[in-house]
């Protein structure tokens, strides 16, 4: 749902974030006062009313937002374990098949060297502007069939081989499962019921009978801590887009100590 601010730099997203909600709630503060002095009274009118039920609704939309922090985060995590998972796998194997003769040892190690170059400057970019790049399916593809090509001469090189298919194997689930954490996202009504719980806490918080500057203040501040949370959930909603997203580390360290390059 706000995919949007992927494309913007994370400081303005932070300032629309927090700062929508803090123009609202002020607005409606001002806006909603003689209406909300002539029906709760003045101060402290029936303050102690609209507390029970601020408490009451804020208890469960914190449980919910708090919850919803700690998955995306977790997601956040989790991702960043799986590129470093593909890259350990891909180092594994430029490492196995340099045991093969040659040409096959160059040919092979030549195709990951390729496979990572295009991580590194295909794939990430692409993702961080929320593209789903598709070069790499054929390079593995590639990969594959130069390995498979290859016929063990001697018991030695049958066992190499062997557990060179078996690392392999294990690759492209790893590369599979970071593919499809790349695609994943908080859905929508989810993120509509985040908004309006957040729109209903700035309504009660306009509803208070208090004196102006001290309502501006405090409501001002609560609208803002609101705005940083659901800030941190859009952030980190999908963990390959934007400037928060998980780094290419791993790859970089791979390519730099076990390639070479």
């Amino acid at each position: 749902m706000f995919t949007w601010i992927y494309g913007l730099p994370i400081w303005l997203v932070f300032v629309i974030i927090t700062g929508v909600p803090v123009l609202l709630t002020c607005a409606g503060i001002v806006l909603a006062r003689p209406t909300v002095l002539r029906i709760f009274g003045p101060e402290p009118g029936n303050n102690d009313t609209v507390i029970m039920v601020l408490t009451v609704g804020g208890v469960f939309y914190g449980l919910l937002l708090g919850l919803i922090a700690a998955a995306t985060y977790e997601s956040n995590d989790h991702a960043q374990s799986l590129i470093a998972d593909e890259a350990a796998a891909v180092g594994t194997l430029y490492r196995e098949v340099a045991a093969y003769p040659e040409p096959q040892r160059t040919v092979l190690q030549n195709d990951l060297v390729a496979y990572t170059d295009d991580v590194l400057t295909v794939v990430f970019p692409k993702l961080r502007v929320g593209e789903e790049p598709y070069g790499g399916t054929a390079l593995v593809t590639r990969f594959q069939q130069d390995l498979l090509a290859f016929q063990p001469a001697t018991p030695a090189e049958e066992i190499v081989h062997a557990a060179t298919i078996e690392q392999f194997a294990r690759f492209d689930s790893d590369r599979r499962h970071r593919i499809n954490a790349s695609q994943g996202g908080i859905p929508d009504v989810l993120w509509w019921v985040i908004l309006v719980g957040a729109a209903i806490n700035l309504v009660l918080l306009c509803l208070f009978s208090l004196q102006r500057g001290a309502h501006l203040l405090l409501g001002g501040l609560f609208a803002f801590f609101l705005g940083t949370m659901l800030f941190l959930i859009a952030a980190l909603d999908y963990p390959f887009r934007g400037e928060l997203s998980v780094s290419p580390q791993p790859f970089q360290s791979m390519y730099a100590n076990v390639m070479g390059r």
